[in-house]
């Protein structure tokens, strides 16, 4: 993972460890897909079709 660099990025990190801790696999995976969706990582933002 990247470091965090915004207050959005270090929610979701935080949030995927405390999923991983408990073993909720669905929700880390939903917090790595938002981390690398989000605008400051520069990867492609989310696109609803």
């Amino acid at each position: 993972m990247k470091p965090a660099t915004c207050a959005e990025c270090a929610r979701l990190e935080r949030e995927r460890v405390a999923a991983r801790t408990v073993g909720d696999w669905s929700r880390v995976t939903d917090c790595v897909v938002l981390l690398r969706r989000h605008p400051e990582h520069g990867g492609k933002a989310a696109v609803r079709r």
